[in-house]
Protein backbone atom coordinates (compact mmCIF):
# COMPACT_ATOMS: atom_id res chain seq x y z
CA UNK A 1 0.00 0.00 0.00
CA UNK A 2 1.14 3.61 -0.78
CA UNK A 3 1.19 6.22 1.73
CA UNK A 4 -2.08 7.69 0.50
CA UNK A 5 -3.96 4.56 -0.02
CA UNK A 6 -7.11 5.51 1.92
CA UNK A 7 -8.81 8.63 2.11
CA UNK A 8 -8.51 9.54 -1.56
CA UNK A 9 -11.63 11.21 -3.37
CA UNK A 10 -12.66 9.82 -6.51
CA UNK A 11 -10.46 11.58 -8.90
CA UNK A 12 -9.54 10.95 -12.51
CA UNK A 13 -6.00 12.66 -14.50
CA UNK A 14 -5.05 12.47 -18.40
CA UNK A 15 -2.16 10.82 -19.15
CA UNK A 16 -0.55 13.50 -21.32
CA UNK A 17 2.11 11.18 -22.68
CA UNK A 18 -0.85 8.39 -23.78
CA UNK A 19 -3.73 10.23 -25.44
CA UNK A 20 -6.77 8.49 -24.00
CA UNK A 21 -5.26 6.94 -20.87
CA UNK A 22 -6.96 7.59 -17.89
CA UNK A 23 -5.47 7.41 -13.98
CA UNK A 24 -8.02 7.71 -11.84
CA UNK A 25 -7.76 7.92 -7.38
CA UNK A 26 -9.96 5.37 -6.09
CA UNK A 27 -11.63 5.77 -2.40
CA UNK A 28 -10.37 2.82 -0.16
CA UNK A 29 -12.66 2.74 3.21
CA UNK A 30 -11.03 0.38 6.15
CA UNK A 31 -11.12 -0.97 9.29
CA UNK A 32 -10.02 -3.33 11.74
CA UNK A 33 -11.58 -5.97 9.43
CA UNK A 34 -9.74 -4.61 6.31
CA UNK A 35 -10.88 -2.54 3.13
CA UNK A 36 -13.79 -1.82 1.05
CA UNK A 37 -13.43 0.18 -2.81
CA UNK A 38 -16.05 0.86 -5.74
CA UNK A 39 -12.99 -0.40 -8.07
CA UNK A 40 -15.71 0.66 -11.12
CA UNK A 41 -18.74 2.74 -10.77
CA UNK A 42 -20.16 3.38 -14.24
CA UNK A 43 -22.23 6.77 -13.31
CA UNK A 44 -19.49 8.61 -10.97
CA UNK A 45 -16.32 7.58 -13.31
CA UNK A 46 -17.87 8.84 -16.84
CA UNK A 47 -18.26 12.24 -15.63
CA UNK A 48 -15.08 12.54 -14.60
CA UNK A 49 -13.89 11.51 -18.53
CA UNK A 50 -14.33 7.60 -17.95
CA UNK A 51 -14.62 7.16 -21.93
CA UNK A 52 -18.43 6.51 -22.93
CA UNK A 53 -17.81 4.17 -25.99
CA UNK A 54 -16.07 1.78 -23.36
CA UNK A 55 -19.85 0.56 -23.32
CA UNK A 56 -20.84 0.77 -27.14
CA UNK A 57 -19.31 -3.23 -28.31
CA UNK A 58 -21.94 -4.11 -25.90
CA UNK A 59 -19.94 -6.69 -24.36
CA UNK A 60 -18.26 -6.51 -20.80
CA UNK A 61 -15.11 -9.24 -19.36
CA UNK A 62 -13.46 -9.23 -16.34
CA UNK A 63 -10.21 -11.22 -15.94
CA UNK A 64 -7.65 -11.71 -13.69
CA UNK A 65 -4.49 -12.60 -13.32
CA UNK A 66 -2.86 -13.94 -10.12
CA UNK A 67 1.04 -13.60 -9.79
CA UNK A 68 3.84 -13.59 -7.18
CA UNK A 69 7.02 -10.97 -6.79
CA UNK A 70 9.14 -10.09 -9.47
CA UNK A 71 6.38 -11.66 -12.08
CA UNK A 72 6.73 -9.39 -15.34
CA UNK A 73 4.26 -9.78 -17.76
CA UNK A 74 4.16 -7.61 -21.22
CA UNK A 75 3.89 -5.77 -22.99
CA UNK A 76 0.70 -6.59 -24.92
CA UNK A 77 -2.17 -4.33 -26.68
CA UNK A 78 -4.98 -6.30 -27.64
CA UNK A 79 -7.75 -4.96 -29.76
CA UNK A 80 -9.72 -3.38 -27.10
CA UNK A 81 -10.11 -1.35 -24.29
CA UNK A 82 -8.80 -1.82 -20.94
CA UNK A 83 -9.09 -0.77 -17.33
CA UNK A 84 -6.71 -2.37 -14.89
CA UNK A 85 -6.48 -2.10 -11.12
CA UNK A 86 -4.98 -4.42 -8.56
CA UNK A 87 -7.60 -6.56 -6.64
CA UNK A 88 -6.01 -7.33 -3.40
CA UNK A 89 -3.21 -5.63 -1.12
CA UNK A 90 -0.19 -6.10 -3.27
CA UNK A 91 1.49 -3.82 -5.88
CA UNK A 92 2.93 -3.90 -9.41
CA UNK A 93 4.84 -1.09 -11.46
CA UNK A 94 2.54 -0.70 -14.01
CA UNK A 95 4.03 0.07 -17.51
CA UNK A 96 2.19 1.01 -20.51
CA UNK A 97 3.51 1.90 -24.35
CA UNK A 98 1.53 3.62 -26.95
CA UNK A 99 1.83 1.53 -30.19
CA UNK A 100 -0.69 3.62 -32.15
CA UNK A 101 0.34 4.95 -35.09
CA UNK A 102 1.15 8.60 -34.50
CA UNK A 103 3.34 11.46 -32.64
CA UNK A 104 2.98 9.53 -29.64
CA UNK A 105 4.00 5.98 -30.90
CA UNK A 106 6.87 4.54 -28.63
CA UNK A 107 5.46 6.91 -25.55
CA UNK A 108 5.84 5.06 -22.21
CA UNK A 109 3.72 6.04 -19.12
CA UNK A 110 5.25 4.39 -15.95
CA UNK A 111 3.66 4.26 -12.25
CA UNK A 112 2.64 2.47 -9.25
CA UNK A 113 -0.58 1.01 -8.82
CA UNK A 114 -2.21 -0.20 -5.60
CA UNK A 115 -5.88 -1.16 -4.92
CA UNK A 116 -6.70 2.67 -4.70
CA UNK A 117 -5.52 3.21 -8.70
CA UNK A 118 -7.45 2.32 -11.75
CA UNK A 119 -6.23 2.99 -15.20
CA UNK A 120 -7.71 3.33 -18.67
CA UNK A 121 -5.87 1.71 -20.67
CA UNK A 122 -7.06 2.93 -24.79
CA UNK A 123 -6.88 -0.07 -27.19
CA UNK A 124 -3.65 0.00 -29.72
CA UNK A 125 -1.81 0.53 -26.09
CA UNK A 126 0.44 -2.16 -24.87
CA UNK A 127 0.03 -2.59 -21.40
CA UNK A 128 2.76 -4.69 -18.81
CA UNK A 129 3.63 -4.40 -15.22
CA UNK A 130 6.23 -6.43 -12.92
CA UNK A 131 4.87 -7.34 -9.18
CA UNK A 132 6.23 -5.18 -6.31
CA UNK A 133 4.55 -7.26 -4.01
CA UNK A 134 5.09 -10.69 -2.47
CA UNK A 135 1.54 -11.86 -4.60
CA UNK A 136 -0.58 -10.19 -6.68
CA UNK A 137 -4.49 -9.91 -8.19
CA UNK A 138 -4.10 -7.76 -11.43
CA UNK A 139 -7.95 -7.42 -12.68
CA UNK A 140 -8.71 -6.50 -16.08
CA UNK A 141 -12.35 -4.86 -17.20
CA UNK A 142 -12.37 -5.42 -21.18
CA UNK A 143 -14.75 -4.22 -23.90
CA UNK A 144 -14.67 -7.46 -25.73
CA UNK A 145 -14.65 -11.31 -25.63
CA UNK A 146 -11.07 -13.05 -25.51
CA UNK A 147 -11.04 -15.18 -29.00
CA UNK A 148 -8.34 -17.36 -30.39
CA UNK A 149 -9.19 -15.54 -33.79
CA UNK A 150 -8.54 -12.24 -32.52
CA UNK A 151 -4.68 -13.15 -31.77
CA UNK A 152 -3.90 -11.67 -34.99
CA UNK A 153 -5.10 -8.67 -34.20
CA UNK A 154 -2.68 -8.32 -31.11
CA UNK A 155 0.94 -6.17 -31.02
CA UNK A 156 3.42 -6.51 -28.72
CA UNK A 157 6.85 -4.74 -27.96
CA UNK A 158 9.96 -6.28 -26.01
CA UNK A 159 9.63 -5.28 -22.31
CA UNK A 160 13.54 -4.79 -22.09
CA UNK A 161 14.12 -2.96 -25.21
CA UNK A 162 16.24 -0.07 -24.06
CA UNK A 163 14.96 2.03 -26.54
CA UNK A 164 11.61 2.44 -24.46
CA UNK A 165 14.07 3.69 -21.60
CA UNK A 166 11.47 1.83 -18.80
CA UNK A 167 12.67 1.56 -15.25
CA UNK A 168 11.59 -1.94 -13.82
CA UNK A 169 12.85 -2.93 -10.53
CA UNK A 170 15.57 -5.61 -10.65
CA UNK A 171 15.06 -6.61 -14.35
CA UNK A 172 17.61 -8.98 -13.52
CA UNK A 173 15.53 -10.92 -10.97
CA UNK A 174 12.17 -10.76 -13.31
CA UNK A 175 10.28 -14.08 -14.07
CA UNK A 176 9.41 -13.79 -17.71
CA UNK A 177 7.55 -15.88 -19.68
CA UNK A 178 9.65 -17.56 -22.86
CA UNK A 179 7.40 -15.37 -25.76
CA UNK A 180 6.94 -12.50 -23.35
CA UNK A 181 10.93 -12.28 -23.53
CA UNK A 182 10.87 -13.06 -27.79
CA UNK A 183 8.59 -9.89 -28.07
CA UNK A 184 10.00 -7.68 -31.16
CA UNK A 185 12.13 -4.76 -30.42
CA UNK A 186 10.18 -1.28 -31.01
CA UNK A 187 11.52 -0.64 -34.15
CA UNK A 188 10.46 -3.59 -35.57
CA UNK A 189 6.50 -2.59 -34.57
CA UNK A 190 4.62 -2.07 -36.98
CA UNK A 191 2.55 0.78 -35.24
CA UNK A 192 -1.65 0.10 -35.24
CA UNK A 193 -3.79 1.80 -37.55
CA UNK A 194 -6.11 4.04 -35.28
CA UNK A 195 -8.75 3.36 -37.42
CA UNK A 196 -8.42 -0.27 -37.73
CA UNK A 197 -8.53 -0.43 -33.72
CA UNK A 198 -12.39 0.84 -34.26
Amino acid sequence: MTDNFFGKTLAARKIEAIPGMLEFDLPVHGDNRGWFKENFQKEKMLPLGFPEHFFKYGKLQNNVSFSRKNVLRGLHAEPWDKYISVADAGRVLGSWVDLREGDTFGNVYQTEIDASVGIFVPRGVANGFQVLSDVVSYSYLVNDYWALDLKPKYAFVNYADEALNIKWHDLASAEVSDADKNHPLLKDVKPLDRKSLG
